[in-house]
């Protein structure tokens, strides 16, 4: 869905209003691009926010969605070759940090007909404390079936030879939302997004982009530059990277 001009803003108002902030300040500057986090475009984004590290990954938690709004990542071709050797198995739990009004459950999922879709991948993780970090319920949303079995898992898949090849990239995944009233899941109203993205910083190619899927049975995805990708989102992705970078999207390959 196309927005029309200044109703992003409506649409983020909408589902944000609400409520007061619970965030801190995060404490993992390696996993960002400079050592900055992304940035919320719009305030009302930041609102009812819990910003976590992990040890492999940190992230921003909304209350309002009741799920991730971004998950941040470096990832090296050390850290893959790792997970090369780590299994790939953990157990979804709840984030204990989050408070209890803000944060989704196990039987938010239950029959819903959605997959418990990883914002910063298993198949990441480096360490067995690290895979059991990316199952918590504050770095999911209800994503496709399709979209995550298929174009996504392809992305995540692709992204790690990428890091292979060029020795870092840094990674920031999340969730989009084109309506003030989402789909939901669940006794704790769960939103659903209607688009999953991910936006990569390469810098051997000093370049950036972000891959954008839309989040049903068919998914349609596209490449967008970073520029893009917070006009649709209201997340500034890697705000340490210059005007001419985020105008500018990186070639990356799109899934099939």
């Amino acid at each position: 869905m196309m927005f029309l001009p200044g109703r992003r803003w409506c649409v983020l108002a909408l589902l944000f209003i609400t409520g007061a902030a619970h965030a801190s300040g995060t404490a993992c500057p390696q996993f960002f691009v400079g050592g900055k986090a992304p940035d919320f475009v719009d305030a009302t984004l930041a609102r009812r926010t819990t910003r976590l590290c992990f040890d492999a990954y940190a992230l921003a938690a909304s209350g309002v969605t009741k799920g991730p709004l971004w998950s941040a990542e470096r990832l090296t071709a050390a850290q893959v070759r790792q997970a090369e050797d780590t299994p790939r198995k953990g157990n979804f739990h709840p984030e204990p940090r989050i408070p209890d009004e803000d944060r989704s459950q196990l039987v938010d999922y239950k029959r819903s007909g959605y997959d418990r879709g990883h914002m910063a991948p298993s198949g990441d993780q480096p360490t067995y404390t690290a895979q059991q970090q990316s199952f918590s319920l504050a770095n999911v949303v209800p994503q496709n079936r399709t979209l995550n079995g298929r174009k996504w898992e392809r992305i995540e898949s692709g992204l790690r030879e990428l890091a292979m090849r060029e020795g870092e990239v840094f990674v920031i995944t999340g969730p989009g939302f084109d309506s003030g009233a989402p789909r939901r899941i669940g006794p704790h109203d769960v939103a659903v997004p209607d688009f999953t993205w991910k936006a990569v910083y390469v810098p051997s190619r000093r370049g950036a982009a972000a891959w954008r899927c839309t989040n049903v049975d068919n998914p349609d995805c596209a490449v967008v530059s970073i520029d893009q990708l917070t006009r649709a989102t209201g997340v500034a992705p890697f705000p340490a990277l210059d005007a001419g970078m985020r105008a500018r999207a990186l070639s990356l390959p799109l899934p099939r």
